[in-house]
């Protein structure tokens, strides 16, 4: 969904959506596999969909806003922006 937000349904059929950080796009090459790769680091270190959601929304974020892939601190600051998950 790129700037608009994300979606995710897990296996049970909960779903969650969130909208995108703000912030401007300097390059959004890799930006949907960083958030692949900041989901399973969530799932890996919470075993929480929600925090692994919500950690992959923010890494493909902060990847779109840099020149390179996003940082562990980037991903953070965006952590701390982003509003609580709604469920649809």
């Amino acid at each position: 969904m790129a700037g608009e937000g994300a979606v995710f349904i897990s296996e049970t059929g909960a779903v969650m959506e969130s909208e995108a950080p703000k912030g401007k796009v300097i390059n959004s090459v890799g930006a949907g596999d960083s958030m692949v790769a900041g989901f399973i680091t969530g799932m890996i270190e919470s075993n929480d969909y929600e925090k692994a959601f919500r950690m992959g929304i923010c890494t493909g974020s902060a990847s779109a806003f840099s020149e390179n892939l996003a940082t562990r601190d980037e991903v953070k600051a965006l952590l701390e922006k982003l509003p609580k998950k709604e469920e649809a």
